[in-house]
């Protein structure tokens, strides 16, 4: 299997098994079989406030350097701004007022449920559409195997002399 057929499985299966998780967390926490305590919901809103933050941020970023945008897939960090605008006013809400155990039970699994069908789009999508960062790496792997082959030792080929080194020889004789 190629370098590139190899990098682009890799990322693609990595992508779809942390969709799986994410589905399967939402699907568990929607039908109350995993509960959210108190300290765990106070926790989420604030890692996942600022999480909104930073991809907010990410995109601003990408969208400003276009070092970065030529390296990074926009796309990706498009299809998280939705996300981003959902968690911070769910955020919000659940800090300004007390909401019940319910608002909860269907919030968190609508975010998780997102992050799993944006991830499932993103493990296919770039299937097909490899990051400009990964094939950069797999070029970069390809060079160095290159340049390991060219400097091995060449202990054991056998060169026969060439026309004139016979002469070559019979000079340095004389010289000595």
């Amino acid at each position: 299997m190629s370098p590139e057929k190899k990098a682009k499985l890799i990322y693609t299966i990595e992508y779809l098994v942390i969709s799986v998780v994410f589905l399967v967390l939402g699907i568990l926490e929607l039908l109350k079989v995993i509960e959210l305590s108190e300290n765990f919901r106070l926790i989420f809103k604030i890692v996942t406030l600022i999480g909104a933050a930073i991809m907010i941020g990410d995109f601003v970023w990408i969208m400003v350097d276009k070092k970065r945008a030529q390296r990074n897939s926009i796309l990706d960090k498009a299809m998280m701004l939705p996300l981003a605008v959902y968690l911070i006013t769910f955020d919000i809400i659940g800090f300004v007022s007390d909401r019940p155990y319910d608002y909860y039970q269907i919030g968190v699994p609508i975010a998780f449920f997102y992050i799993a069908c944006a991830y499932i789009f993103q493990g296919i999508y770039h299937y097909y559409k490899p990051l400009p960062f990964l094939l950069e790496e797999i070029e970069k792997e390809k060079e160095a195997k290159a340049q390991e082959v060219i400097d091995q030792p060449t202990e054991n080929i056998n060169v026969t002399p060439q026309y004139g080194d016979e002469e070559n020889k019979e000079e340095e004789k004389k010289d000595e």
